[in-house]
């Protein structure tokens, strides 16, 4: 008897199916190239997806060409890593759009500052200053600046972290959670939130964060009640209207 992917997901996340595993993954778009010189089927580098859908597995044929399990995550709701970057895209090429990764709305224009042979410098989607690698622009780019600096610059920035913004839901709330409501009936769905340091060593930089911790304690707890306010703010409008059986939340400090 088969089940629905959703039914299967939720017997596995209660220890119903021992043994069962819900596998998704996802690769670096060089990873595929180097699997297609290898003799992969053209398909797995499906030109017309966005990076970020790479990234997620989001071609039906990656899914399935490598036995995926399918899985919806809400990246319209802009709130956890990637959403914004999901929903910015940028005309400007070099993969800038795929470096924002917090959930500002509205987000900064993204822009080419200048360039060389080999290096492309911009300001991406969350207000940093970053340089990227023409030949490989997916690599980790250097960071040259970011927004916030002080509390001032951070009275300024968090302006884009309120979660009545209207752009940050789509703008049919109605049709969308009938949709996803719907859709969530034979697959699993996932919201994204996240992260009390990974945002904010986004918006500060990693070395002036670690000194902020010493030197202006109360401004970190600032910038993270405000993370706090808007994440539970989103994930209360969310489940009220939406089923949802997974929830991401983000954080990096490695």
């Amino acid at each position: 008897m088969s089940i629905s992917r959703r039914e299967r997901f939720l017997g596995i996340c209660r220890f119903e199916r021992p043994g069962d595993l819900f596998t998704s993954d996802s690769f670096w778009p060089e990873t595929l190239e180097g699997w297609l010189k290898q003799g992969a089927p053209k398909e797995i580098v499906p030109k017309a997806l966005s990076f970020h859908e790479l990234f997620s597995a989001g071609s039906p044929f990656l899914g399935d060409y490598f036995q995926f399990d399918r899985w919806r995550s809400l990246t319209e709701v802009i709130s956890g890593i990637g959403s914004a970057m999901a929903n910015q895209p940028s005309g400007l090429g070099y993969g800038i759009t795929r470096w924002q990764r917090t959930p500002v709305v509205p987000s900064y224009e993204p822009r080419i500052i200048s360039e060389d042979e080999r290096t492309v410098t911009c300001a991406n989607g969350d207000g940093q200053t970053l340089r990227i690698y023409k030949d490989s622009v997916t690599r980790m780019p250097m960071y040259l600046d970011w927004p916030v600096k002080d509390r001032a610059s951070w009275n300024e920035y968090k302006k884009r972290l309120d979660p009545n913004t209207l752009e940050r839901w789509p703008a049919d709330w109605n049709v969308y959670t009938q949709g996803m409501n719907k859709l969530g009936a034979e697959t699993p769905i996932a919201l994204e939130v996240g992260g009390f340091y990974g945002y904010l060593r986004e918006w500060v930089g990693s070395e002036r964060i670690l000194y902020m911790f010493y030197d202006d304690p109360g401004l970190i707890e600032n910038m993270m009640e405000q993370v706090l306010y808007l994440e539970t703010e989103v994930i209360k409008r969310t489940l009220k209207d939406i089923k949802v059986h997974q929830a991401t939340f983000w954080e990096d400090m490695c």
